[in-house]
């Protein structure tokens, strides 16, 4: 699991390996290949396992393309987990659809396990893990296994698909062509190289003495030199969220370690930053907290109904979970978003993206 996550990493800077990295996917559900389709600003954008290209191609020429029951029931599920056929649709309603009877089936697919991922500046990234009909539904034990690999997959497809989806490497010979305000530090937090866009977030984020990385806020200070001193398992990949004290918006900075060939792109760094703004919406759910901070589905659940107002003696009550318990998962949210208080969690997540 370990090599797929660095190989995750090395794909969210050279498209190319996102391939390798679908291909790792499909093989884990006994699938015969995986799509990435990125749906976010312009065209939508994709990429597959080679094993059903010409399938996928298919269905990007068809009456299905954005019109199909995955489409209509799956994607729009707000739930922090991989998720099958069945959770969304009957076997009578599949059985009767004529996208699985007249474009899958025929194709020899039929099955999927699949994510949505929602970050906050708007993209849709969706994955599909695409099973051969005739070997018969994905089990749920198969998503559950692949539901860790969410917050990794979710921030580097984040930033590849921003990238392009079918660039080269010679695409992102600087950060400037990333698009997005960026820098490339290395272990000890200093800036190899940052973008103009990256140095409008003056003064919540600067560069200090010694060129190091320096955050206005203390707490994300410490989160930051955390994700990247590789003392612990956030030095695989961490999202932090930076809020406002003032008129300018709230955002998200995503921490990305660079690996295998990644490291030639940016010579000298061993992480690329990058932040996408929080886009104001009436709530924040469970998946995206889940996704964004690496929280556990229950954390999630605790931090979402913190937000709307529950208490929590009523989290308590309404879950049929201690007290205890909500306390624990509160503490370990605080420690993941860093915020001391509910109060302070309330006024970052209440703008959070859906």
């Amino acid at each position: 699991m370990n090599s797929l996550i660095d190989d995750i990493y090395e794909a969210a800077v050279l498209p190319e390996k996102w391939q390798t990295v679908l291909d790792q996917l499909a093989e884990l559900a006994d699938a015969e290949g995986t799509l990435l389709f990125a749906a976010g600003p312009g065209q939508p954008r994709w990429i597959s396992s080679p094993a059903i290209r010409d399938a996928v191609v298919e269905w990007t020429q068809s009456k299905w393309f954005l019109d199909n029951p995955r489409g209509q029931k799956l994607v729009p599920i707000n739930e922090p987990r991989f998720l099958t056929d069945f959770d969304a649709l009957t076997l009578e309603e599949i059985d009767a659809a004529d996208y699985y009877t007249e474009l899958l089936r025929p194709r020899g697919l039929g099955w999927c396990v699949g994510t949505s991922i929602r970050s906050p500046a708007g993209d849709v990234l969706v994955f599909s893990i695409e099973k051969a009909h005739k070997k018969g539904p994905v089990p749920r034990e198969v998503a559950e296994q692949l539901d860790p690999l969410r917050p990794h997959l979710a921030r580097a497809a984040l930033l590849s698909g921003r990238l392009g989806l079918d660039r080269a490497a010679s695409s992102v010979a600087t950060l400037e062509a990333i698009g997005l305000p960026a820098a490339a530090v290395n272990s000890a937090g200093c800036v190899v190289s940052a973008n103009a866009r990256f140095m409008d977030y003056a003064p919540r984020v600067r560069i200090g003495a010694g060129n190091m990385i320096r955050f206005e806020a203390g707490p994300v200070q410490s989160l930051v030199m955390e994700a990247i001193s590789g003392s612990s398992d956030t030095s695989t990949g961490r999202s932090i969220p930076v809020r406002s004290n003032g008129p300018q918006a709230h955002f998200v900075l995503h921490v990305l370690p660079l690996r295998g060939a990644g490291l030639d792109v940016f010579t000298g760094a061993l992480f690329i930053m990058f932040i996408t703004p929080v886009v104001p919406k009436s709530g924040p759910s469970p998946e995206l907290l889940q996704a964004l901070f690496d929280l556990t589905p229950a954390e999630a659940r605790t931090a979402s109904q913190i937000t709307e107002g529950k208490s929590i003696e009523q989290i308590s009550f309404s879950g049929g979970v201690a007290q205890t318990t909500i306390r624990t998962h509160l503490k370990s949210v605080f420690a993941k978003t860093g915020v001391q208080r509910q109060a302070e969690l309330v006024s970052l997540l209440s703008v959070a993206s859906k």
